[in-house]
Protein backbone atom coordinates (compact mmCIF):
# COMPACT_ATOMS: atom_id res chain seq x y z
CA UNK A 1 0.00 0.00 0.00
CA UNK A 2 1.34 3.42 -0.93
CA UNK A 3 1.66 6.13 1.70
CA UNK A 4 -0.28 9.37 1.35
CA UNK A 5 2.81 11.24 0.18
CA UNK A 6 3.60 8.59 -2.46
CA UNK A 7 0.01 8.68 -3.66
CA UNK A 8 0.08 12.49 -3.80
CA UNK A 9 3.23 12.41 -5.95
CA UNK A 10 1.65 9.84 -8.27
CA UNK A 11 -1.45 12.03 -8.55
CA UNK A 12 0.64 15.10 -9.44
CA UNK A 13 2.43 13.08 -12.12
CA UNK A 14 -0.97 11.92 -13.41
CA UNK A 15 -2.21 15.53 -13.63
CA UNK A 16 0.88 16.53 -15.63
CA UNK A 17 0.77 13.57 -18.03
CA UNK A 18 -2.99 13.00 -18.48
CA UNK A 19 -4.97 14.37 -21.40
CA UNK A 20 -7.49 17.14 -20.94
CA UNK A 21 -10.72 16.06 -19.26
CA UNK A 22 -12.80 18.03 -21.76
CA UNK A 23 -11.50 16.09 -24.77
CA UNK A 24 -9.08 18.67 -26.19
CA UNK A 25 -6.25 16.92 -28.01
CA UNK A 26 -7.85 13.46 -28.01
CA UNK A 27 -7.75 12.24 -31.61
CA UNK A 28 -9.80 9.08 -31.20
CA UNK A 29 -13.48 9.73 -32.05
CA UNK A 30 -14.58 6.89 -29.78
CA UNK A 31 -12.62 8.16 -26.76
CA UNK A 32 -13.66 11.76 -27.45
CA UNK A 33 -17.30 10.60 -27.46
CA UNK A 34 -16.67 8.76 -24.16
CA UNK A 35 -15.20 11.91 -22.61
CA UNK A 36 -18.00 14.20 -23.81
CA UNK A 37 -21.00 11.94 -23.16
CA UNK A 38 -19.84 9.98 -20.09
CA UNK A 39 -17.08 11.73 -18.17
CA UNK A 40 -18.42 15.25 -18.62
CA UNK A 41 -22.04 14.29 -17.98
CA UNK A 42 -21.69 11.89 -15.05
CA UNK A 43 -23.00 14.60 -12.69
CA UNK A 44 -26.42 14.36 -14.37
CA UNK A 45 -26.96 10.80 -13.13
CA UNK A 46 -27.64 9.42 -9.70
CA UNK A 47 -25.82 6.26 -8.57
CA UNK A 48 -27.72 3.00 -8.90
CA UNK A 49 -27.57 1.51 -5.43
CA UNK A 50 -28.66 -1.89 -6.74
CA UNK A 51 -25.72 -2.08 -9.15
CA UNK A 52 -22.76 -4.01 -7.76
CA UNK A 53 -19.99 -1.41 -7.67
CA UNK A 54 -16.87 -2.21 -5.64
CA UNK A 55 -15.80 0.23 -2.97
CA UNK A 56 -13.47 2.90 -4.30
CA UNK A 57 -11.88 3.41 -0.89
CA UNK A 58 -11.69 7.20 -1.09
CA UNK A 59 -13.87 10.27 -0.81
CA UNK A 60 -14.47 10.26 -4.58
CA UNK A 61 -16.61 7.14 -4.29
CA UNK A 62 -19.89 8.80 -5.25
CA UNK A 63 -18.23 10.50 -8.25
CA UNK A 64 -17.06 7.15 -9.65
CA UNK A 65 -20.34 5.40 -8.87
CA UNK A 66 -22.14 8.06 -10.90
CA UNK A 67 -19.62 7.57 -13.71
CA UNK A 68 -20.25 3.80 -13.77
CA UNK A 69 -24.00 4.47 -13.83
CA UNK A 70 -23.50 6.87 -16.76
CA UNK A 71 -21.39 4.27 -18.61
CA UNK A 72 -24.10 1.65 -18.21
CA UNK A 73 -26.78 4.15 -19.31
CA UNK A 74 -24.90 5.61 -22.30
CA UNK A 75 -23.67 2.21 -23.50
CA UNK A 76 -26.96 0.45 -22.82
CA UNK A 77 -26.24 -2.35 -25.30
CA UNK A 78 -22.98 -3.17 -23.47
CA UNK A 79 -22.43 -5.30 -20.38
CA UNK A 80 -20.58 -3.37 -17.67
CA UNK A 81 -18.48 -5.41 -15.22
CA UNK A 82 -16.77 -3.87 -12.18
CA UNK A 83 -13.73 -5.37 -10.43
CA UNK A 84 -11.31 -4.23 -7.76
CA UNK A 85 -7.72 -4.94 -8.84
CA UNK A 86 -6.54 -5.71 -5.32
CA UNK A 87 -9.24 -8.32 -4.82
CA UNK A 88 -7.58 -11.74 -4.67
CA UNK A 89 -11.01 -13.31 -5.21
CA UNK A 90 -10.77 -12.17 -8.86
CA UNK A 91 -7.13 -13.26 -9.23
CA UNK A 92 -7.63 -15.38 -12.35
CA UNK A 93 -9.95 -12.91 -14.04
CA UNK A 94 -7.26 -10.53 -15.16
CA UNK A 95 -4.24 -12.57 -16.09
CA UNK A 96 -3.51 -13.07 -19.78
CA UNK A 97 -5.14 -16.47 -19.44
CA UNK A 98 -7.93 -15.20 -17.19
CA UNK A 99 -11.47 -16.00 -18.27
CA UNK A 100 -12.87 -12.46 -17.96
CA UNK A 101 -10.34 -10.96 -20.33
CA UNK A 102 -10.23 -13.96 -22.65
CA UNK A 103 -14.01 -14.07 -22.88
CA UNK A 104 -14.30 -10.31 -23.26
CA UNK A 105 -16.75 -9.60 -26.05
CA UNK A 106 -17.07 -6.50 -28.16
CA UNK A 107 -20.08 -5.43 -26.11
CA UNK A 108 -18.29 -5.73 -22.75
CA UNK A 109 -16.89 -2.88 -20.69
CA UNK A 110 -14.76 -3.63 -17.64
CA UNK A 111 -14.31 -0.98 -14.96
CA UNK A 112 -11.32 -1.67 -12.69
CA UNK A 113 -10.99 0.11 -9.36
CA UNK A 114 -7.97 0.55 -7.09
CA UNK A 115 -5.39 1.32 -9.78
CA UNK A 116 -2.90 3.36 -7.72
CA UNK A 117 -3.36 1.48 -4.43
CA UNK A 118 -0.02 -0.36 -4.55
CA UNK A 119 2.73 -1.45 -6.91
CA UNK A 120 0.90 -4.80 -7.18
CA UNK A 121 -2.28 -3.18 -8.55
CA UNK A 122 -0.31 -0.91 -10.87
CA UNK A 123 1.55 -3.91 -12.31
CA UNK A 124 -1.70 -5.81 -12.61
CA UNK A 125 -3.27 -2.90 -14.54
CA UNK A 126 -0.29 -2.81 -16.93
CA UNK A 127 -0.59 -6.59 -17.48
CA UNK A 128 -4.31 -6.28 -18.23
CA UNK A 129 -3.73 -3.46 -20.74
CA UNK A 130 -1.21 -5.63 -22.63
CA UNK A 131 -3.75 -8.37 -23.27
CA UNK A 132 -4.47 -8.67 -26.99
CA UNK A 133 -8.25 -8.73 -26.41
CA UNK A 134 -8.20 -5.27 -24.80
CA UNK A 135 -8.37 -2.76 -27.64
CA UNK A 136 -8.86 0.45 -25.62
CA UNK A 137 -7.91 1.33 -22.06
CA UNK A 138 -8.72 4.59 -20.30
CA UNK A 139 -6.87 5.41 -17.07
CA UNK A 140 -8.70 7.86 -14.80
CA UNK A 141 -6.15 7.46 -11.94
CA UNK A 142 -8.40 5.72 -9.38
CA UNK A 143 -10.36 3.81 -12.03
CA UNK A 144 -9.56 2.18 -15.35
CA UNK A 145 -12.01 1.40 -18.14
CA UNK A 146 -11.41 -1.37 -20.69
CA UNK A 147 -13.09 -1.85 -24.07
CA UNK A 148 -12.92 -4.84 -26.44
CA UNK A 149 -14.00 -3.22 -29.72
CA UNK A 150 -12.61 -5.14 -32.69
CA UNK A 151 -12.97 -2.29 -35.18
CA UNK A 152 -10.01 -0.35 -33.73
CA UNK A 153 -7.04 -0.53 -36.07
CA UNK A 154 -4.54 -0.30 -33.23
CA UNK A 155 -4.54 -0.58 -29.47
CA UNK A 156 -5.53 2.66 -27.72
CA UNK A 157 -4.23 3.61 -24.26
CA UNK A 158 -5.35 6.92 -22.77
CA UNK A 159 -4.78 8.68 -19.47
CA UNK A 160 -7.49 11.30 -18.94
CA UNK A 161 -8.06 13.80 -16.14
CA UNK A 162 -11.29 13.15 -14.33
Amino acid sequence: MYSRSQLALKYIKYLVVASNGKGHGVHSPFVFDFIVHVLNKYKDSSPDLEMQIPSFGNHFSLKYQKMVKKISTYYSSYHVHCFHLDDTENEGCFSNSGKTIEQGLENDIIVCTGLPASSYTENRWEEIKKNEKVTCSIDLFFVGVLFFKKDFKEKLDFMIRF
